[in-house]
């Protein structure tokens, strides 16, 4: 059984990817630390930033 932590952390989740805000690696980056109440500002958005990153690379990639 999951805890309410948990509950609302994978409703958070399915949101994100719903709306494709973060890759599956991005989503990996924050789901431990989000279900456990841990995850800080800085996490955050150092998720966004090096998704955000890496998405510009592999555009960057396949337009060569």
């Amino acid at each position: 059984m999951k805890t309410p932590d948990e509950e609302v952390a994978a409703r958070i989740i399915e949101e994100i990817r719903k709306k494709k805000l973060l890759s599956e690696k991005g989503i990996k980056r924050i789901e431990k630390g989000l279900a456990s109440g841990k995850l800080t500002a800085e996490e955050w958005r150092l998720a966004f930033e090096m998704d955000a990153a890496s998405k510009e690379n592999t555009d960057a990639s396949n337009g060569q």
